[in-house]
């Protein structure tokens, strides 16, 4: 009788499915990558940011062979950006001369240099660092001073006014960790205890660029990083039931 009045006792379901479809439509409008996608993304550090990003793609579950984390041929940023860019080019290369393996990707579908900003501000070359990613269509994933505020945020949010530099960050990660950070067996000791904080981390990290804006602080603002640009492009090449929900 009811169905024939024109009510729907199902109506319930029919609102619930389009709700979670206009959620998955508003993701996909808003997503950095699609599942699957490949990524190379090479790091200034040689320890801590490898260790950092491997055990964030264990988090995810994302395959090793679709995402390539190696560091750049020496800790100077035009270097970071200038090895990815090779690195991008040859991968290229080999797949057109069929060296790769067959469950390899032709091509890296994003390619990221993680940099710190320290050096290059105090010498004055950080515009050179930019210029030459864009030219080389690499995508900067910076940190002010250097990564391990990146490493600060899983532990909450800041904006503290005293990293001055990457060795008082470092020191600061240290004391905030409790343990020393020189090599990479104490690192990875470390940052496995931190790294389930990631979705929070990036929301940090959201947080102190809005922060910095509003103040209208002068970039690259100190603190700050934009690592989490690249989490979240990670996160969103995860298939969808091991996603973690960032928005």
């Amino acid at each position: 009788m009811n169905e024939e009045c024109g009510w729907n006792p199902n109506w319930w379901l029919e609102a619930k499915a389009s709700s979670l479809d206009r959620k998955r439509r508003s993701s996909a409008r808003t997503a950095l990558a699609k599942p699957g996608d490949a990524f190379l993304i090479v790091t200034e550090g040689t320890v801590t940011e490898p260790v950092f990003f491997d055990l964030l793609l264990e988090d995810l579950k994302l395959p090793t062979v679709r995402i390539k984390v190696i560091p750049g041929d020496a800790s100077d940023p035009r270097r970071v950006i200038s090895t990815a860019g090779r690195e991008a080019e040859e991968h290229v290369g080999k797949a057109k001369k069929n060296l790769l393996g067959a469950d390899q990707p032709s091509k890296f579908d994003h390619v990221w240099a993680v940099v710190d900003t320290d050096v290059a501000t105090r010498r004055q070359f950080w515009n050179e660092v930019m210029q030459l990613a864009a030219t080389l269509n690499v995508k900067l994933a910076h940190s002010t001073p250097c990564f391990e505020y990146c490493l600060l945020l899983h532990k909450g949010y800041t904006t503290r006014t005293d990293l001055v530099d990457g060795d008082t960050a470092k020191r600061a990660v240290e004391k905030e960790l409790n343990c020393k950070l020189t090599d990479a067996k104490s690192t990875r000791r470390a940052i496995v205890t931190i790294i389930p904080q990631w979705p929070a981390a990036v929301h940090h990290a959201g947080n102190a660029s809005t922060h910095h804006r509003d103040a209208r602080t002068r970039e690259p603002a100190n603190p700050s990083t934009e690592v989490g640009h690249l989490v979240r492009a990670l996160n969103d090449s995860a298939p969808e039931h091991r996603r973690k929900n960032l928005h």
